[in-house]
C-alpha cells in the first residue's frame, strides 16, 4: 500500500541522534547520567594499504589507496554485513576518542547569497529542494528571458555568516520570478515579515553563525543550524523550552529572540497571481467623525447609496492602526459625506485632530485562525489595469492558521470588479524562525573531532589510517561495564625480547607455519613494545595468551622475514572486542600521522 516517509521523519531521526550526546546534561543527576548517557567514540583503523578487488555480479572493482572500496556495495570490504560491522572493523581498529556534545551539530547545505541568482520562496504547498537548484512546481514562461532560470534553494548565508529564508521572491507583472540583487544584512527578530528590499525580495532573518561555530562546522559545502529551545518542548510561549529571559536556554543570541517571537499560524506573505481590475480605491479621505460602528467620511467620491459596502476602511489614530469592513453606507448629498456602518465597532471615539483614511476592496480571509487584518493597495505600475490590486499591507498577521484562502470582495460602488487572486502562505508549525532545523531541512549532522598529536599516547603518531568509524557504547575490556574514558588505545600491545633487529611498523609478524599473525602499527624500541592490529589466530589447538586455541603465545618466537624476536607478553586493547554498536564507517585515502600533527576530522551523516 502507498506510504510516505516524510522529511520531518528524517529530521526527527537527526534530532534524536544529536540529542544522544546531551541527554544526561539536560536531565541532570547521577542516576539520570548513568541511565541516559551515550558514549560515542570516533575510531580510526586500517594501517595496511587498500589492495584488492570485488565483484558485484556485474562489475569487477579494483581498490587501492587512491580508489577506496565503497562500503555501500554489499560485496566490498567494509560493507554493511554482520561479518564486518560486528567483527572485522574491530580487527583493524587502532584507537578511539569520545565524541563530546560540543563536537556535534545539525548542518544544512551551504548556499552563499550571490547577486543575480533566482531564489525559491517558502511555500507551504510546495516541496522545494533545499539542497540543489530546481524549478520543480514553478511556473515556466516560454519565451521570457528568465523562463528557464534555475531557482536556487530558499535559504542563503550572507557574507557575514547570517542565515536568511526567502519569504517572497519578486515577480514581474506576469508572475515571472526576478533575480536577487540586494544582499540581505538586517537582523530583524520580530515575528512579522520584514520590509521588502530594493529588489523586491523579502528575507526572514534566522540566525547568525558564531565565530566558534564557523571554525568547527562551516565547510565549503555545509553550515551549522540549530534550535536553541529544548527540541522536545514545542510550547507556543516565549518561555517554553527553557526560553524565559535569563533562562537555561537564553544564550543572549539573536536566534533566541527569533524563536521567542515566532507566532504559530501567522499570515505575513500574500503573493498576487492575478491583479484583477475594476476595484475601487480612495486614499487620504478626510474623516468628519467616528464612534462605535459609525464612521463619517467627508468629500466622498461615490454618490451612490451603499457604494462603500464590502469595502475596507483603514486609518491610524493615536498611533494605533484600525482596519474595519464596511457593512453598508449612506451618502448625504447635502454635505458630500458618507456615513459608513462598520461590521465591527471602531473601538475608539475620534476627536481633536482627525485622521484620514484609505478605502479599498475588503480582503476576506476564510480559515481556522483569527486576528488577521489586511489592507489592499492599488496597483500604480505604469500600464496596469485600472482598479487592479498592487499589494497587501499586513496590519496584524493573526495567529493559529493552518488553512486560509482569500477572497477579494466585490464592491457595489466599483466598476465590474473581478479577477484578483491572492494566496495566503501558511508558515511552518510554530511560525517562521521557531525551528530553524526543521524549516531549513537539517537532516544532516556533522561530527567534528580533533585528534591532537598522540592524545596522551592512545593514538599512533608514526603510521597512517584509512578507516574512520563511530562506535556507540562499547564495554571495557574483560567486563560488561561501559567504557567511559576520553580515549582508547585499541591495538594489542606485544612486549618482546631478544630481537635480531629493531622491529618497524607496517610488517606482518607470525609465530610459525600456520600460526597466528598480526600487523604491526608502530614500535616503541625503548620499551620493547609494539602495537598490532589485524590479529588472526592460527590453526594450532594450543591455547595462547587469552586462553583461545591458535592465539599469540608468550615465550614463543615470532618472525617477519629475517627479523625474529620472542613474544614476552600480550595485552588487549582498552575496549571489549565486539561490544557496543558500530554505526558508521567511512573508507578514506591514507592519512599519515606525526608527533606534531592534529587531524580535524569532519563526518557528515545524512538521515
Amino acid at each position: 500500500m502507498p506510504a510516505l516517509v516524510t522529511t520531518e521523519f528524517r529530521i526527527h531521526n537527526a534530532k534524536q541522534f544529536r540529542e544522544m550526546f546531551s541527554e544526561a546534561a539536560l536531565y541532570g543527576g547521577a542516576t539520570a547520567s548513568a541511565a541516559l548517557s551515550t558514549n560515542m567514540f570516533l575510531f580510526i583503523g586500517k594501517s595496511a594499504a587498500w589492495s584488492g578487488s570485488y565483484n558485484d555480479g556485474a562489475t569487477t572493482y579494483t581498490y587501492t589507496d587512491t580508489a577506496q572500496p565503497d562500503p555501500n556495495n554489499t560485496n566490498a570490504p567494509s560493507s554493511d554485513t554482520t561479518a564486518n560491522t560486528s567483527y572485522s572493523h574491530w580487527k583493524d581498529m587502532i584507537a578511539a576518542k569520545k565524541v563530546a556534545s560540543s563536537d556535534v551539530s545539525h548542518v544544512i547545505a551551504r548556499n552563499n547569497w550571490t547577486s543575480g541568482l533566482y531564489y525559491s520562496m517558502y511555500d507551504d504547498t510546495t516541496k522545494f529542494s533545499l539542497l540543489t537548484s530546481t524549478r520543480a512546481n514553478q511556473p515556466v514562461y516560454t519565451g521570457s528571458a528568465n523562463a528557464t532560470a534555475a531557482l536556487n534553494p530558499m535559504y542563503i548565508m550572507n557574507s557575514t555568516f547570517k542565515v536568511y529564508k526567502c519569504l517572497f521572491n519578486k515577480r514581474t507583472e506576469d508572475g515571472r520570478p526576478q533575480p536577487s540583487t540586494v544582499e540581505p544584512t538586517h537582523t530583524t527578530v520580530t515575528a512579522a515579515a520584514p520590509a521588502a528590499q530594493a529588489d523586491g525580495y523579502v528575507w526572514k532573518y534566522m540566525y547568525t553563525i558564531s565565530a566558534a561555530e564557523s571554525l568547527k562546522f562551516v565547510t565549503s559545502s555545509y553550515i551549522p543550524v540549530k534550535q536553541i529551545r529544548d527540541a522536545s518542548a514545542f510550547g507556543q510561549g516565549g518561555n517554553a523550552g527553557g526560553m524565559a529571559v535569563g533562562g537555561a536556554k537564553d544564550d543572549g543570541s539573536d536566534q533566541v529572540n527569533v524563536e521567542r517571537n515566532a507566532i504559530d499560524g501567522s499570515l505575513d506573505i500574500f503573493p498576487i497571481s492575478s491583479d484583477g481590475s475594476g476595484y475601487h480605491f480612495e486614499n487620504n479621505k478626510a474623516i468628519a467623525s467616528g464612534t462605535g460602528t459609525a464612521l463619517v467620511v467627508s468629500s466622498a467620491t461615490l454618490t451612490t447609496a451603499n457604494a462603500y459596502a464590502e469595502s475596507s476602511v483603514y486609518l491610524t489614530y493615536g498611533g494605533v492602526s484600525y482596519v474595519r469592513k464596511v457593512a453598508s453606507s449612506a451618502y448625504n448629498s447635502g454635505t458630500s459625506q458618507a456615513t459608513l456602518t462598520l461590521s465591527t465597532a471602531l473601538g475608539v471615539t475620534l476627536s481633536g485632530t482627525m485622521p484620514t483614511c484609505n478605502i479599498g476592496p475588503w480582503p476576506r480571509i476564510d480559515g481556522d485562525g483569527h486576528g488577521q487584518q489586511l489592507v489592499l493597495t492599488a496597483n500604480v505600475v505604469s500600464g496596469a489595469a485600472a482598479g487592479s490590486v498592487g499589494g497587501v499591507t499586513v496590519i496584524n498577521s493573526g495567529n493559529s492558521f493552518t488553512t486560509a484562502t482569500m477572497t477579494v470582495s466585490t464592491q457595489p460602488g466599483a466598476t465590474s470588479p473581478s479577477g484578483a487572486i491572492i494566496t495566503p502562505i501558511i508558515p511552518p508549525k510554530g511560525g517562521h524562525g521557531f525551528d530553524a532545523i526543521t524549516e531549513l531541512g537539517g537532516y544532516f549532522t556533522m561530527i567534528n573531532t580533533k585528534l591532537t598529536q598522540s592524545e596522551s599516547g592512545a593514538f599512533t603518531t608514526s603510521n597512517d589510517f584509512r578507516k574512520i568509524g563511530l562506535l556507540k557504547d562499547p564495554n571495557t575490556n574483560g567486563g560488561y561495564v561501559r567504557y567511559t574514558s576520553d580515549t582508547a588505545d585499541q591495538s594489542k600491545v606485544i612486549t618482546f625480547s631478544g630481537a635480531s633487529a629493531t622491529p618497524t611498523g607496517d610488517i606482518i609478524i607470525t609465530q610459525g607455519v600456520g600460526g597466528p599473525t598480526a600487523y604491526v602499527v608502530d614500535v616503541n624500541a625503548a620499551a620493547s613494545t609494539m602495537r598490532v592490529i589485524d590479529t588472526t589466530n592460527g590453526n594450532s589447538d594450543v591455547v595462547g595468551y587469552d586462553g583461545k586455541p591458535g592465539s599469540l603465545r608468550t615465550g614463543v618466537a615470532a618472525t617477519s622475514g629475517t627479523l625474529s624476536f620472542t613474544v614476552a607478553a600480550v595485552a588487549n586493547g582498552a575496549m571489549a572486542i565486539g561490544s557496543g554498536e558500530i554505526i558508521y564507517i567511512e573508507n578514506r585515502a591514507p592519512v599519515a600521522r606525526a608527533a606534531d600533527q592534529t587531524e580535524d576530522i569532519k563526518l557528515i551523516i545524512e538521515f
